[in-house]
């Protein structure tokens, strides 16, 4: 089912000589880019569509927490490792491919790109990249990709469906996840983040089309910037806070901030010309 001698021939592909550029094609399926990337894309773009896929993400990560969880297959052995890494948690389903599917095909479909197939194919070969990368890597067997990235795209037609296109819904939704994926892996920093990014998506995802649109690109590049910043300062936080209780807190914080970080720009830029005005 893992496909674990089909693997042998991926992993061989690449010396060991490339493990850099592997990485830094595997990072594009983690948590940081993703959310980087959706954090920009709902402060420059169409703030509704792109909130609606980071619902999707963070219900997406407690969803494959609880199922790698409960079925709880290991890891290729550390022989198998191109380069020395740090891993933790199981091996089947691969969450990298399954986040990137939610991710990158979530933008597609819900952006209405499914017949763009420059869109698609840009998705596709992203989404297959990251996979192969895992496997390169050897921190999963060809199986494990295989079946994150059908899972993904069963996960995503899913949310389609059930969020009727209401972000707010599609975070309820990961509350719902959350829950079992925090009680199962004894409260992990995955699961956590799973958890308070619902929470904090419950409470603000709300107000999003309420929000001020964008007057220039120099607010958007603000806004990026400041945004970006504070996110930043966020994530390196989790590092101090070890208490499980005040780690959701920070995820909450973290999602509120990104859907609130428009207003808070948008009134500084407004301060600011009513500033300047007076001289």
């Amino acid at each position: 089912m893992r496909l674990e001698d089909e693997s042998e021939p991926i992993r061989g592909a690449v010396p060991a000589e490339y493990a850099d550029v592997v990485v830094a094609i595997t990072e594009l399926g983690g948590p940081t880019t993703l959310m980087v990337l959706l954090a920009v894309l709902f402060w420059c773009h169409d703030r509704r569509r792109s909130a609606l896929v980071i619902s999707y993400a963070v219900a997406g990560l407690g969803f494959m927490l609880t199922l790698e969880t409960v079925l709880g297959l290991p890891r290729p052995p550390e022989s198998a490792l191109l380069t020395p890494l740090e891993i933790d948690g199981y091996g089947f389903p691969s969450g990298h491919a399954f986040a990137a599917t939610v991710v990158y095909g979530g933008l597609i479909s819900v952006f209405d790109r499914l017949r763009d197939w420059r869109a698609m194919t840009a998705a596709a070969a992203i989404i297959v990249a990251i996979s192969l990368s895992r496997v390169v890597l050897g921190v999963h067997y060809l199986g494990d990709v295989i079946v994150g990235i059908v899972l993904g795209i069963v996960f995503v037609a899913a949310m389609n469906r059930l969020t009727r296109s209401i972000p707010t819904l599609g975070f309820a939704i990961a509350a719902v996840f959350a829950v079992p994926a925090v009680f199962l892996t004894g409260g992990t920093t995955d699961s956590v983040l799973a958890l308070g990014g619902a929470i904090g998506g419950v409470l603000t995802a709300g107000r999003i089309d309420r929000l001020p649109a964008l007057r220039s690109r120099l607010e958007g590049l603000v806004l990026v910037a400041v945004g970006g910043g504070i996110v930043v300062g966020l994530r390196t936080m989790e590092t101090v806070v070890e208490v499980a209780p005040l780690l959701v807190a920070l995820y909450a914080v973290l999602v509120a901030w990104v859907f609130s970080a428009p207003l808070v720009v948008g009134r500084l830029a407004s301060a600011g010309a009513a500033l300047r005005s007076q001289f």
